[in-house]
């Protein structure tokens, strides 16, 4: 009767394994999701996505599709001043990626070592004593968001280049921090030990690229970044910008871009095309044309891909890269995107192909991620993390029904069985 009980068990159990892992299977592989429009129809993809920024918008946008490292679509959309692939936006955290590819070619120069304490970088700012050993704190936990920082950042900038904030003061603590963060650069958790996303790590990479180059920030990007790609709208100053595109919040109305302490994490102005020869620095050989530049070695660029973070079992952060889905070759549709109260772009690619997708919007805070979203399962068949996000409650009831169906169906059988050797 006990070897029973536990075969009884066991295959319960068993039973019960298998409809999760079926159910994982299914969500994570997009089962039970479909693309707009059919698979490698970029003209119907086009025109729906057209339609959906026309019917969503409302301030400006600007997107560009592109095909095996070339622009095959570009549409741009305003309530006011007209907006082209040539207009600047600022892009808000898709400043991390630029930020990122930066640092990657210091450390390709061999000027930064990516698990070397930041503490021997740093001379005119310390991380504060934490209960833990800051020591573990190195440059690629800071650009994968698993430093243990927990400063809660997101920036809301500053009204006037005149208030902005000095760096080492804003590491200190931010001024211009969200409501209900701390605003401190610290350590509160174990470094390594999870991923929790912080502004302040880049505002740490900020200073420590401005320690080792001894350059600005701005002065170093532009240098090693911007002026080699021909990013020639990228900058750090809204004042220098000639064609800045209109700044509109989510009803209609027009407000001033913030200045921003945190250059790196969050202060970059660039167009739709600059960042479209930023993409092409990530795209295979064989798809680049003999005016794209290859800052970093296809060694730096696939490290830059590789999971360093994930979220409930999902990988999402390379190096300062958003690993966004499965791009069915073992690799990831990569990218960033960025969001402020009202403003919202993206910049997603395939490495494998180097078929992309940008969007650079203000107006509406979810249109250009909603808009990656559609892109990137019409590309891949697989949903992003957040689409992710948003099936997984369905697929933890679909679960927890599941197996309580299992559990009263195994105990009914077993009922039954009982029942019958009574009567015989």
């Amino acid at each position: 009767m006990m070897f029973n009980f536990f075969k009884w068990l066991g295959l319960t159990i068993s039973l019960m394994i298998f409809w999760l892992a079926i159910n994982v299977i299914s969500t994570t592989g997009g089962w039970f999701t479909s693309p707009v429009v059919a698979a490698n129809d970029s003209d119907a993809l086009i025109s729906t996505m057209e339609k959906s920024i026309r019917k969503e918008s409302k301030g400006n946008a600007v997107m560009l599709l592109i095909e095996e490292g070339k622009v095959i679509s570009e549409f741009g959309i305003s309530t006011g001043v007209p907006v082209h692939g040539d207009t600047v936006f600022g892009v808000s955290s898709l400043s991390k990626w630029v930020t990122a590819v930066g640092v990657m070619k210091l450390v390709e120069n061999g000027r930064l070592d990516l698990d070397k304490p930041v503490s021997s970088y740093l001379t005119k700012w310390t991380l504060p004593p934490s209960d833990f050993d800051n020591d573990e704190v190195t440059i690629r936990r800071l650009l994968s968001h698993t430093a243990g920082i927990t400063d809660g950042l997101g920036h809301n900038g500053f009204e006037t280049r005149a208030e902005i904030q000095p760096l080492i003061e804003h590491l200190s603590q931010a001024k211009d921090a969200d409501e209900g963060v701390n605003g401190r650069v610290h350590v509160g958790i174990k470094p390594g030990s999870q991923f929790v996303y912080s502004g302040g790590s880049y505002n740490l990479l900020q200073l420590i690229v401005e320690e080792v180059t001894n350059m600005s920030f701005e002065s170093y990007m532009s240098e090693s970044i911007f002026v080699p790609l021909g990013m020639d709208s990228t900058t750090y100053r809204q004042e220098d910008v000639t064609q800045l595109a209109q700044y509109f919040d989510e009803k209609g109305n027009t407000r001033a871009y913030p200045y921003y302490t945190s250059l790196a994490a969050t202060g970059l102005y660039s167009s739709a095309n600059d960042l479209a020869k930023f993409v092409s620095m990530h795209v295979p050989e064989n798809l680049k044309s003999s005016k794209t530049k290859s800052l970093l070695s296809k060694t730096s660029l696939k490290e830059m891909r590789m999971p360093q973070a994930s979220k409930m079992g999902i990988d999402v952060w390379g190096l300062g890269t958003m690993l966004f889905a499965s791009n069915n070759e073992s690799d990831f549709i990569i990218g960033h995107g960025g969001q402020s109260p009202s403003l919202n772009s993206t910049v997603r690619l395939n490495p494998k192909n180097g078929n992309a997708f940008i969007l650079l919007e203000t107006g509406n805070r979810f249109l250009a991620a909603d808009s990656a979203t559609k892109w990137t399962l019409w590309e891949t068949g697989n949903p992003d993390m957040y689409m992710l996000k948003n099936m997984i409650p369905a697929m933890l009831l679909r679960v927890l029904i599941g197996c309580v169906v299992i559990l009263i169906a195994s105990l009914v059988i077993v009922w039954r069985k009982k029942r019958a050797n009574k009567n015989t």
